[in-house]
């Protein structure tokens, strides 16, 4: 049976769509990352429509406005005053939107409404923050990890560099560059490579190794003695 893994927003007004799907992507990619395994029949995914008043429900073309394998539920939203809020606000109005969306779902599809509420709690626990793994590896002497991870935003994706110990606690980050795309696929689907070159030295790079990162550090006895320099190529 398929898995529910994706949560799409749309707006059936194609000038205000574009815009108004890539500042709620952080929003639906979190609680889509939260979701438990939720095995349907016919789906793999769910897509609220926002609409200004359920009289466009019944002018929408399903041919143009529905997605193909994806369940749709229906969402009173005022996508006009979204675009007036903060970037801040924006996260807040989005998690709400698609938590309505989702609980919807859940009545219609047998679900238990309480697990979707659990996640809405998780999401204001995390301060709205999306922020996940692109990929990690260990070190050739297994004493350090680098993460590449990504602070998913209304605007764009910035792309960090992380070292941490075996034990968890991160040594330094540093941002490495920003994404303006807030699709995560573009980045997920990259082809980027992760490789340790020596016991404290470690490249990022792309897939056509035009652009390449390199990190050389040093622990020292004390943290703020840390040996640290980033090279970019590319």
């Amino acid at each position: 049976m398929p898995v529910i893994r994706n949560i799409e927003l749309y707006v059936p007004k194609q000038e205000w769509n574009w815009a108004f799907v890539r500042q709620t992507r952080c929003m639906a990619f979190l609680y889509s990352r939260l979701l438990p395994k939720l095995k349907t029949v016919d789906y793999k995914g769910i897509q609220i429509l926002c609409l200004e008043n359920m009289e466009e429900k019944q002018k929408l073309d399903v041919y143009d406005h529905l997605m193909f394998d994806y369940f749709p539920v229906f969402v009173l939203t005022d996508v006009r005053r979204f675009f007036e809020l903060s970037d801040a606000d924006k996260k807040r109005e989005a998690a709400a939107i698609v938590h309505e969306g989702m609980k919807i779902a859940a009545e219609k599809l047998g679900w238990d409404t309480a697990v979707f509420d659990g996640i809405s709690q998780e999401m204001k626990d995390l301060s709205y923050q999306n922020i996940y793994p692109l990929m990690k590896k260990s070190s050739p002497n297994r004493k350090y990890v680098c993460r590449i991870m990504c602070h998913h935003e209304v605007h764009g994706i910035d792309v960090y560099m992380e070292l941490a110990k075996r034990n968890g606690r991160v040594i330094k980050s540093e941002k490495l560059f920003s994404s303006d795309y807030t699709d995560e696929q573009s980045l997920l689907q990259a082809g980027w490579s992760l490789v340790w070159r020596l016991n404290h030295k470690v490249e990022f790079s792309n897939d056509t190794h035009q652009k390449i990162w390199r990190l050389t550090f040093l622990e020292k006895e004390k943290p703020e003695e840390l040996v640290w320099r980033m090279q970019r190529e590319g």
